[in-house]
């Protein structure tokens, strides 16, 4: 399983988490390397499907008004990765603790343009291989109750704190849920 190197974190970096900087900063590489950051990159997405990840995006999409379907939860991981290798590192040992990467009200926890770069840079060279040969399963672990609290990973965030007047706790959404299945 090809890993994320030095040299890949530094170009998510470099681009910040846009999916343009990305291209550009991809469009210099060789094919070959094009491939290696393509596969580390999807390794990468596979190795964040978890279910405390999962829960943890529960809980920040919920701040914004926004459920936590498959799809999202794909882009979630996106947006983690376009965070860095801080953020990566974050969610995999310590999710609940994401909530120090919110950018305030305007971030969506949503970056699933940046998945698509690599294959955009390989469309462009007129090269049809995919780097994302791997299925992504279902997540790893133990299934979180499907209605959340609000925990830590939004408390460690200065814009949540800020803004967590928008939510309050009720009867109704303190209650656990059946597990996600």
């Amino acid at each position: 399983m090809p890993a994320m190197t030095d040299k890949h974190w530094a170009l998510i970096h470099a681009a910040g988490g846009d999916p343009d900087r990305l291209f550009a900063e991809l469009t210099p590489l060789s094919t070959e390397e094009l491939m290696d950051f393509g596969r580390a990159y999807y390794e990468a997405l596979i190795e964040l499907n978890r279910w405390e990840i999962w829960g943890a995006g529960f809980v920040m999409g919920r701040s914004q008004g926004w459920w936590m379907s498959d799809d999202a939860f794909h882009y979630f991981r996106s947006w983690i990765i376009g965070h860095g290798k801080a953020a990566y590192d974050i969610a995999l040992s310590s999710p609940d603790d994401l909530g120090q990467f919110y950018g305030g009200e305007e971030d969506e926890f949503d970056n699933e343009l940046l998945e698509y770069v690599v294959i955009d840079v390989l469309e462009e060279r007129g090269v049809e291989d995919d780097p994302r040969d791997t299925v992504d399963g279902d997540a790893d672990g133990t299934p979180r109750a499907q209605n959340m609290t609000r925990t830590r990973c939004m408390r460690s965030s200065p814009s949540w704190r800020r803004s967590s007047r928008r939510w309050k706790p009720s009867r109704s959404n303190l209650r656990p849920r059946d597990p996600v299945t």
